[in-house]
C-alpha cells in the first residue's frame, strides 16, 4: 500500500526483466477487504507470497493484511505457502534493496516472517539477521 507499493513494484519490474519470475498485488482499499477481487488478482500458479504491512499488532498471531489474505486463501481451499512482515514502521525508509531481500527470503528453502528493524536489514521475528540488505 501507499508509496511502499510503487519501490516494490519498479523493483518487481526490474527484477522480471532481468529473468527473475515475481510479482506484486497492489492493495489499493484495505478496508473492506475484497476477498473476490483479491482471489481473482491472484495467479493461480502462485506459491509463495509475502504480506507487509505498515503497522504492528502486540500479541496477535500477525497483521490485519496479512490475517486477511490467510482467511481469503484457507476459504478458497488455496494453499500457497504465506508469509507476513512489517516495514516502515517509525517512518523508515523501505527501498529496493529491501523489497529484493523480501523476495529471496520468500525463495528461500525456510522463508521467516520477517520485520524491518532500524537500517540493518531483515531481522526475523526470533533470530538474528538471515537476509543481509546489501
Amino acid at each position: 500500500m501507499g508509496s511502499a507499493a510503487e519501490t516494490a513494484e519498479e523493483t518487481v519490474n526490474y527484477l522480471n526483466k532481468h529473468g527473475e519470475k515475481v510479482g506484486l498485488l497492489k492493495v489499493r482499499l484495505y478496508r473492506p477487504f475484497s476477498r473476490e477481487h483479491f482471489l481473482a488478482a491472484l495467479p493461480s500458479s502462485c506459491k509463495r507470497i509475502a504480506v507487509l504491512d505498515r503497522t504492528k499488532e502486540p500479541g496477535a498471531p500477525g497483521e490485519p493484511l496479512y490475517q486477511d489474505v490467510c482467511a481469503a486463501l484457507m476459504e478458497a481451499g488455496r494453499r500457497p505457502l504465506v508469509v507476513g512482515g512489517r516495514y516502515g514502521l517509525g517512518s523508515k525508509e523501505f527501498n529496493p534493496r529491501m523489497v529484493k531481500a523480501v523476495l529471496d527470503n520468500l525463495n528461500s528453502k525456510q522463508p521467516q516472517t520477517i520485520f524491518w528493524k532500524y537500517r540493518k536489514g531483515l531481522i526475523p521475528l526470533r533470530r538474528e539477521l538471515t537476509t543481509p540488505v546489501l
